[in-house]
């Protein structure tokens, strides 16, 4: 999973506010895992008009990515490259990250209000074709260390295996995971979700990775819950799985959008569920 790749966090920028938290996010991400970055701006028709619009020339592209390097290596001390490539942002990034064998994506969005830019709403695009996990940022990153990870479990395809990525996470980080628990209604998947649960924990034991859990209310939106908990316990970010064929823009939000959106402005990590596709038992 993480073996074949080359400690390398991909940060796609479009030069606005957004990239600006996205850059941010990346370097704390990568001083505290001792990572690189490439920071990648993707040319498309929103450039080109940009460009003529500012009366630029594309040579203001490689420009602007130099200057955010040279930036982050004077201010941070960390290896960082960039690379400028023309195309779609849906996939180039995928492309780019599958090329440089990132580790991580971080984009930076502003939710789903207002106008949006490059990056904006377009995060769960680029999360359904990205080939390793991407954490989506709305604000500057915290100066703390990562020490609270909330790991939501549901009966959704996908939902325990994270666990896999949970393990990493906690060689990189040691941080101590918070299982919040979609409580059910009825007999029958509440003893699905708790035999879930206990499968987790034995995987969890026999990787001494410390945690803690909680079961939902019967009430509210469990995205709404698994929000306002995270905010509670003060998590760095919650880490979800997204389901390429169920997730979609709509302007109600999907479950996965109103986490990775949420108005807390908390992290989220997402997971491709094509990327799961594992036996959590042989863990």
């Amino acid at each position: 999973m993480q073996t074949d790749k080359n400690n390398i966090i991909l940060v796609p920028s479009d030069f606005t506010v957004v990239g600006d938290y996205a850059v941010n996010n990346a370097v704390k991400l990568a001083k505290d895992l001792q990572f690189s970055i490439c920071v990648l701006h993707v040319i498309n028709k929103t450039t080109r008009k940009t460009l003529e619009k500012e009366n630029r020339s594309i040579e203001y592209i490689n420009e602007k990515l130099a200057e955010i390097t040279d930036k982050v290596k004077k201010e941070h001390n960390i290896k960082v490259e960039y690379i400028a490539r023309e195309g779609s942002i849906f996939s180039v990034i995928a492309e780019v990250a599958e090329e440089i064998k990132a580790n991580y994506v971080v984009i930076g969005t502003h939710g789903k209000k207002g106008i949006q830019f490059l990056l904006g709403s377009f995060a769960l695009k680029v999360i359904k074709s990205s080939p390793v996990p991407v954490f989506v940022v709305q604000k500057l990153a915290e100066t703390k260390s990562v020490k609270n990870i909330v790991f939501p479990l549901d009966l959704e395809e996908g939902s325990k295996q994270k666990v896999k990525w949970a393990i990493t996470l906690h060689k990189q980080f040691n941080a101590k995971f918070h299982f919040f628990v979609n409580n059910q209604k009825d007999e029958f998947s509440q003893n699905r979700i708790k035999a879930d649960l206990n499968q987790v924990k034995k995987i969890f034991d026999k990787h001494k990775i410390t945690y803690t859990e909680i079961f939902s209310e019967r009430k509210n939106p469990y995205s709404k819950q698994v929000v306002e908990y995270s905010k509670k316990i003060g998590a760095d970010f919650i880490i979800i799985s997204t389901d390429p064929d169920k997730t979609s823009i709509n302007p109600f939000g999907s479950p996965d959008e109103k986490i990775i959106y949420n108005q807390e402005k908390i992290p989220a990590m997402c997971i491709n569920s094509q990327d799961l596709k594992i036996l959590i038992g042989t863990l």
